[in-house]
């Protein structure tokens, strides 16, 4: 395996399947020597943390044929010629980050890219949403990509090089059901942007993408509606082209803003689905109204705020209850 990427060294988290894992490959096809990741040995066929869905045979049979771990993805990389180690690691503890960080130097002598796949998930209401539930969810995503960021930064600024690629999600703008997935989503976002504005002229950059592909969630989404009576040929006809593709579509691009010739992007966020469809996120707009006399006439008056903020403020802003699709 030799490319865009020879010498380079990689450490991908949540890497042992779906994403993670087509961004471990990638890299790895093209000269990069790579870290692979996840919690612990296996995979739960369950894509949501606490979830108890009871998957049918045929069920498990395709999940089993996605799920995999961090030593099933580096010894397929091996086997096609290419360089990698696993290594266990539950990115939401900051030692088991350095150990990753560690682990990458110590087989390697250098860390130039570092990739924060990983990610919990927790689906319900949030008035059932136990505390711990809360913590991890927003500890493997959002603390996590720091932990990483804090410890290969020392080894990036010495290199006066290095890229840094943070998973994010759609539900940024606040998903139904996934109040923590959705806080710790924008979190990423507005770190990412922190970040970029930091290291800028350090040869280092930042950027995030929400990931939209067919995974494990394909699956338990259509055995969930298995279990509601939904047959899955109007979950088929409902779902976007990119949920029912896998993921192996969108890692080129992943893989190209780590690469040297994305030295010119950094601060920003990209949707990227596996059918093909790249995005720019921009900043949210921002709707206005004003009154320029408040100094001299006092605050707003209940009875002018009844008028103008339901007829001027809010005249083409969503519903905040508008259910978005995750991403």
């Amino acid at each position: 395996m030799a490319g865009l990427f020879d010498g380079r060294v990689a450490i991908v988290t949540g890497s042992g399947q779906g994403v993670g894992k087509a961004i471990a490959m990638c890299l790895a096809e093209n000269g990069c020597k790579v870290v692979t990741n996840n919690r612990k040995p296996g995979s739960n066929r369950n894509c949501f943390d606490g979830g108890n869905i009871d998957f049918t045979e045929s069920e498990k049979k395709r999940l089993d044929s996605v799920i995999g771990d961090a030593e099933s993805t580096a010894a397929e990389i091996i086997a096609k010629g290419g360089e990698a180690i696993p290594v266990y690691a539950d990115v939401a503890r900051a030692e088991d980050c350095k150990k990753l960080v560690d682990a990458a130097v110590e087989k390697w002598g250098r860390i130039d890219i570092i990739v924060n796949n990983a990610a919990a998930t927790w689906v319900g209401n949030v008035a059932d949403m136990p505390i711990e539930m809360f913590d991890i969810v927003v500890a493997s995503k959002l603390n996590g990509a720091f932990y990483m960021l804090h410890y290969a930064l020392p080894y990036m600024k010495e290199q006066h090089y290095g890229r840094i690629l943070n998973v994010s999600s759609n539900a940024f703008q606040g998903l139904m059901g996934m109040s923590a997935y959705s806080a710790a989503a924008c979190g990423v976002w507005a770190m990412t942007k922190s970040i970029a504005q930091d290291l800028a002229g350090t040869g280092i950059t930042c950027n995030c993408y929400t990931p939209l592909a067919k995974t494990r969630s394909w699956y338990n989404m259509l055995a969930t509606y298995r279990i509601q009576n939904v047959p899955e040929e109007a979950v088929e006809a409902g779902a976007p082209a990119a949920m029912k593709t896998g993921p192996e579509g969108m890692a080129p691009f992943i893989c190209y803003l780590c690469s040297e010739e994305a030295e010119y992007i950094n601060g920003i966020m990209f949707n990227v689905a596996a059918d093909g469809y790249l995005a720019v996120h921009s900043d949210s707009q921002e709707y206005n109204i004003t009154r320029k006399d408040i100094l001299h006439n006092g605050p707003w008056t209940f009875d002018e705020l009844r008028v103008r903020v339901k007829e001027e403020l809010m005249k083409d802003v969503k519903g905040a209850t508008t259910a978005i699709e995750l991403h």
